[in-house]
């Protein structure tokens, strides 16, 4: 008996030992593994601070391949095209797809010796597309350096697009290519037990900036100690003239303020671009929208005749655009409608007409101006709430209306976010503001114990309404009824009591009780026209218009890094591009 018992505790105390060597062990390889992603994290951050060296001073002359796109030894496919209105016909770009995929039928390509095109789709002169095959299953990890000190190495894991990034066949677009200099591209490739497999060096000179941009922006480090996030700023912005002629790009930038990516477009930028599963979509021209892949190929171009984009648009989930535009003829009242543009058909139609809509508002508006084309509405920004609802921003009334039923004869306003005064003109419109409340935390207003009966208590004001607003954001909450509206307060208009400064406002609305509540407010710079404010996980972006500059900064207000622009930026975005370009 004593033996069995002798026997059992050794074996109990075994176990104890193996289990905590076991714990040990997997605590190990979770801080490993913990460590690595902090390693690639702060290596994708951008930073020449926080990186160790750079990756060119590190590798041998001898082992680097050089690429030509010129000459003799041309090694490099490139494509000529005449214009950028070329460059987003989806038939031309279908012959450049043609002609890589015969290129590749023709040979076998290797990493050593891969198929490499400069820009082949002409969507972003800052690119490289490159194709090869390799043993095993691996993923590719690149980095692009360049001998300039005061720019950082570009670091990123190419998207496969395949189920765990693994793959024997790779293709991809190498972006963040810095113009007017030689970029070295060191691809490594690593197996699923992430192994380093094989590793080789290219070397490229790309082309400088067709809108002559600036390859590194001015920029001031902030004082905040939180790190700035991750990815590329995505800058909108007035055309540079280049040859006497004005020339547009929607610009990215990573957080050194060093050009990564230029995206040409023709003659207008737009406000915004939308990533819809795995494509881009952004407004090539005035009149037309774009759609390209991860490789740059223009997959659609959908023109509109009779109506051009002046200001953003927003995608519904199901396949269509809602668009803020003016229409294409003399004497038209300015970005004062919506329309829908179906991806599939191209179909464009008519959604919303605030002419209309606000008829009396419009009446009054042309009886002061005497003109039949006031731009006095000056819609700027629109987001999608459900099927045949959308919440739509007018500046020039400084009021968020809540619009349902549209496209149809039974289009109306469900709701308005604006300073009640503005509307004591018009009392139908009046009763669908509404009302401000001070929040549950609020303190109660005291009863005063005499009641002049002369004088009706004045409630107070518990905020100030937005003025002359720009940029929305929208979130549904769970309990029905409710959201959460941000937006940029540039403080400006008709009833503001402007004191200089812009704000970050976020309202909590609860349409059943018919109330908005003043939940954030952030000062900022002024920006009396254009501009945006987006609230990060843990920073915060702005666009500052007026003062031709953007910037990151904490919750709390403390600068981490401002940017200098060459032009005024209408709007300023960040985007990681995870899942499109990058894994």
């Amino acid at each position: 008996m004593k033996g069995k018992l002798r026997v059992i505790i050794i074996t109990l105390v075994l176990l104890l030992i193996g289990t905590g060597v076991l714990l040990w062990k997997l605590n190990d390889i979770s801080k490993e593994v913990a460590e690595q992603e902090e390693a690639a994290v702060r290596e994708e951050r951008d930073l020449l601070e926080e990186q160790k060296g750079k990756a060119i001073d590190e590798t041998k002359s001898v082992d680097i391949i050089p690429l030509y796109m010129t000459g003799d030894r041309k090694n490099v496919v490139t494509t000529t095209f005449q214009s950028v209105r070329e460059v987003y016909s989806a038939a031309r770009s279908a012959e450049v797809e043609e002609n890589l995929t015969n290129i590749k039928k023709n040979r076998i390509f290797s990493l050593q010796d891969a198929l490499w095109a400069y820009n082949p789709f002409g969507t972003n002169r800052n690119s490289m597309y490159v194709y090869f095959k390799s043993n095993g299953r691996c993923y590719c990890r690149y980095t692009i350096s360049v001998k300039d000190k005061k720019i950082p190495d570009f670091t990123r894991t190419a998207q496969s697009g395949i189920s765990g990034n693994l793959t024997k066949e790779h293709e991809y677009l190498i972006t963040g290519l810095v113009p007017g200099q030689t970029n070295y591209i060191t691809m490594r490739l690593y197996n699923d037990s992430d192994e380093l497999s094989e590793v080789r060096t290219f070397a490229v000179t790309i082309p400088k900036s067709r809108v002559g941009a600036p390859t590194i922006l001015n920029t001031v480090k902030g004082r905040s100690k939180v790190s700035i996030s991750n990815g590329l700023f995505v800058v909108f912005q007035d055309g540079n003239k280049v040859s006497g002629a004005k020339k547009y790009a929607i610009l990215l930038y990573d957080n050194s303020g060093v050009l990564r990516g230029e995206i040409p477009t023709d003659g207008y930028c737009g406000k915004n671009l939308e990533e819809v599963y795995d494509t881009l979509l952004f407004a090539s021209s005035r009149t037309q929208v774009a759609q390209i892949n991860a490789l740059g190929q223009v997959v659609k171009a959908i023109p509109m005749r009779n109506y051009y984009q002046d200001g953003e648009f927003t995608y519904d989930g199901f396949g269509n655009l809602f668009m803020i535009v003016s229409e294409n003829r003399k004497k038209a009242v300015p970005r004062s409608k919506v329309v829908k543009m179906e991806l599939e058909t191209g179909k464009v139609s008519e959604m919303i007409d605030m002419n209309s809509l606000l008829s009396n508002v419009y009446k009054n508006a042309v009886k002061k101006t005497k003109k039949q084309n006031v731009d006095w509405v000056g819609l700027n920004s629109l987001k999608v709430v459900d099927a045949g609802t959308l919440l739509v921003s007018a500046k020039n009334l400084s009021s968020v209306f809540k619009i349902s039923n549209i496209g149809s004869l039974m289009t109306k306003v469900d709701y308005i976010i604006a300073d009640k005064k503005l509307y004591d003109p018009y009392k139908s419109l009046r009763k669908k503001v509404l009302t401000k409340s001070a929040g549950e935390d609020a303190e109660p207003e005291e009863t005063p114990v005499i009641n002049n009966i002369l004088h009706k208590p004045v409630k107070k004001d518990p905020f100030v309404s937005q003025f002359g607003q720009e940029a929305l954001g929208y979130k549904k909450r769970s309990t029905e009824g409710q959201s959460t509206i941000t937006m940029l307060n540039c403080n400006i208009g008709n009833g503001t009591k402007s004191n200089g400064e812009s704000y970050y406002y976020s309202y909590f609305v609860d349409e059943v009780a018919g109330t908005y509540e003043l939940k954030e407010k952030k000062p900022l710079d002024q920006t009396k026209k254009d501009g945006n404010a987006v609230s990060q996980k843990d920073t915060f972006i702005y666009c500052c218009s007026d003062e031709g500059l953007f910037t990151e900064s904490d919750m709390e207000g403390k600068l981490i890094r401002q940017y200098s622009t060459s032009k005024r930026p209408y709007r300023v975005y960040k985007k990681d591009f995870k899942g499109f370009w990058f894994y």
